[in-house]
């Protein structure tokens, strides 16, 4: 079993991303840290250990039973679904969420870096999603960014200090087209987030096939 994500890069034959590379050489995705650990303001975002990591990919993503798409593991939702570098058997690269109970996922995002940003950005416009104990959501979220902004390109950075700089406010939210419209708490409001997020994801995210975890 590989018990590093060097080891893990080198059996998938998917490289770390520079700024994966870095968080994971100072401990940033575990939690024996708190004030240590990176991307905490992540909505439904739990970092894998490589073991962990390892596991996903021995019982669920291995190409043999994924149709020779490639999947290297980085976190999980609570659900059990899982965030993964990913090299599809057509030849794309990037970053997207695995579901672990459909038979399609979407690539959303080219990098890590750009994951990263779009990540954040969905918390930007609903700051409700934050565990915030402390009633201050910009202050929670200026740390978090802190831990990885230096890691980003600078254009993906600006993208975060320029919401990042904003005052909280009530702006209407709707969850889908057929959701009721709320005031939600947020940095930007959900045309602005809609426009950044074409920023920072594929021109034209790529649907392909993934055979549920429980039909392996």
């Amino acid at each position: 079993m590989s018990d590093t994500f060097d080891a893990l890069a080198a059996s998938t034959g998917i490289a770390l991303p520079t700024s994966l590379r870095h968080l994971i050489e100072r401990g940033a995705n575990s939690y024996d840290d708190p004030e240590r650990t990176a991307l905490a303001a992540l909505y439904d975002f739990e970092w894998l250990s490589a073991p962990e990591a390892q596991a996903v990919i021995a019982g669920w993503l291995n190409p043999d039973k994924q149709n020779g798409n490639l999947f290297l593991p980085f976190a999980r939702s609570g659900a059990g679904d899982a965030w993964c570098l990913v090299r599809l058997r057509s030849g794309e690269e990037g970053v997207c969420m695995v579901w672990h109970d459909a038979g399609t996922s979407t690539l959303h995002y080219a990098s890590f870096d750009h994951f990263v940003v779009g990540e954040y950005l969905n918390v930007f416009a609903e700051l409700d999603l934050l565990d915030d104990d402390d009633g201050d959501p910009v202050a929670l979220l200026r740390a978090d960014v802190a831990r990885v902004s230096a890691l980003l390109d600078p254009a993906l950075h600006s993208v975060l200090s320029g919401c990042l700089d904003k005052t909280p406010a009530e702006y209407p939210y709707q969850q889908g087209p057929k959701a009721r419209v709320e005031m939600v708490l947020a940095l930007i409001g959900q045309d602005e987030l809609n426009a950044l997020n074409s920023t920072v994801s594929v021109p034209d995210p790529v649907v392909f096939d993934v055979v549920a975890r429980w039909e392996q």
